[in-house]
């Protein structure tokens, strides 16, 4: 029986010490946020504004947090979270030659013109398809077309290819807002298109919002 209780005891912290691959950290932007055990279930405690948190994974729109000894989640919508460096370096690794950009700036129109298809979908939390979108399925669902498999969640999405500077944004970049919780695809002229919430639909509209950051996947 001990020896039984050794295995799963070793199984599970392989487990645990795999999925935490890394961390980042994430500030609470809210009075009050509710930690709950997991998306959208019992409350095991609250976090307070300024409060700094131990982000380790994304799941639809919820961070997963080291809490106290446990693990909690909290909704992504008020943390602000910064990715860990080593993550952000891996990513930004492979730097972009001026062929590279010029195959973007034309594979980036495609993509516009695909994405504007779309226009007048409804916001649909969790949607990825035609008859209902959310913001990461948008752009996920835009990028398959063309070849390229995102991961689901804006979260994750906001790792995706390298990083490029506001100044030098091209149509067909991913846009990153809220720290990782929302995304949309940059048209142009200081615009872009996105599935922006409950009640609206996929639209165009202006960049007049504070941007954490833009990913380029091509």
């Amino acid at each position: 029986m001990k020896r039984k209780t050794y295995a799963v005891l070793t199984a599970a912290i392989i487990l645990l010490t795999s999925t935490i691959a890394y961390a980042d950290t994430g500030v609470i932007t809210a009075s009050n946020l509710n930690v709950r055990q997991a998306p959208n279930s019992a409350v095991i405690g609250q976090l307070t504004y300024g409060q700094n948190v131990t982000v380790i994974g994304y799941v639809d729109g919820w961070c997963k947090i080291q809490y106290d000894d446990k693990t909690g989640f909290i909704f992504g919508n008020y943390v602000s979270v910064t990715p860990d460096e080593a993550a952000a370096k891996d990513a930004d690794a492979a730097q972009p030659t001026q062929e590279t950009e010029t195959t973007a700036s034309s594979a980036g129109q495609n993509v516009v013109e695909y994405a504007k298809k779309f226009l007048g979908v409804p916001y649909v939390y969790g949607g990825s398809s035609p008859s209902g979108f959310d913001c990461s399925g948008f752009v996920q669902y835009v990028y398959k077309y063309f070849g390229i498999s995102l991961p689901r969640t804006s979260y994750s999405q906001m790792y995706s290819g390298y990083a490029v500077s506001t100044a030098d944004m091209q149509p067909g970049d991913i846009i990153v807002f809220r720290g990782g919780g929302h995304v949309g695809i940059y048209i142009g002229n200081d615009t872009y298109i996105h599935a922006p919430n409950s009640g609206r639909s996929v639209s165009i509209d202006p960049l007049d919002r504070s941007i954490h950051s833009v990913r380029r996947v091509f």
